[in-house]
């Protein structure tokens, strides 16, 4: 007979493991929940608590204090942009129509991630981490967003791998800039089509590494 004792412990290993990931999520949502509801000062790990479904003790099992809370939420943050990213970098070939239609689902995952990213912008000088922490965050986060971006050597033929990462970087960041303005903000724009000017601007940023696919659409 096989021996399938030794092949239980993983299951049961992996919903555990499974159940601690939804359970931070769901953290997180109802401390945006409470967030948005309450100073951040205000807020207690209660409210977290009692907004999730969860005892006190749960809340406190997966974070010590409302600042690595922020700081979980400032990660979300970073986390869904890079995925935004790498669906940039997966593109067999970047032509103006391509990116337009990449610029539309980076703007429905910004739309998503708004009320976090408000959260989060309003929570963090509260939260007592230090500008130092702060920058190396950042930093980190774009460094990977860039890296992604220049990955491809075949994409990027013949131009200064430091100027590739810069155009990269500042593609990155006009980007960025624009979301945060235009969907976080919610900063009132007369233009009909917002989308396409970006597109327009990143075309031009990325120019060497970009195909001409005969105009935008």
């Amino acid at each position: 007979m096989p021996d399938t004792g030794r092949m239980q412990p993983t299951p049961r290993k992996n919903l555990r493991e499974e159940q601690k990931i939804l359970t931070h999520r769901r953290l997180l949502d109802a401390a945006v929940t409470v967030f948005t509801e309450k100073p951040f000062l205000d807020a207690r790990m209660e409210d977290i608590a009692q907004a999730a479904g969860v005892t006190r003790a749960t809340v406190y099992a997966h974070f010590p204090g409302k600042a690595e809370i922020v700081d979980a939420l400032v990660e979300r943050v970073y986390g869904v942009m890079g995925e935004a990213y790498a669906d940039l970098a997966a593109l067999p070939r970047w032509t103006p129509a391509g990116i337009r239609a990449w610029l539309d689902e980076a703007a429905t995952r910004w739309r998503e991630m708004a009320p976090v990213r408000r959260v989060a912008n309003s929570a963090a000088p509260a939260a007592l981490r230090s500008l130092g922490e702060g920058r190396v965050q950042y930093v980190e986060a774009h460094e990977r967003y860039v890296a992604m971006l220049v990955a491809s050597p075949e994409r990027w033929r013949g131009v200064d791998p430091a100027e590739a990462r810069q155009r990269a970087l500042m593609a990155v960041l006009q980007t960025e800039s624009f979301f945060a303005a235009w969907i976080a903000v919610e900063w009132p724009l007369e233009t009909a089509d917002p989308l396409r000017l970006l597109a327009d601007s990143l075309c031009h940023l990325l120019a060497p590494a970009v195909e001409n696919d005969g105009g935008l659409v």
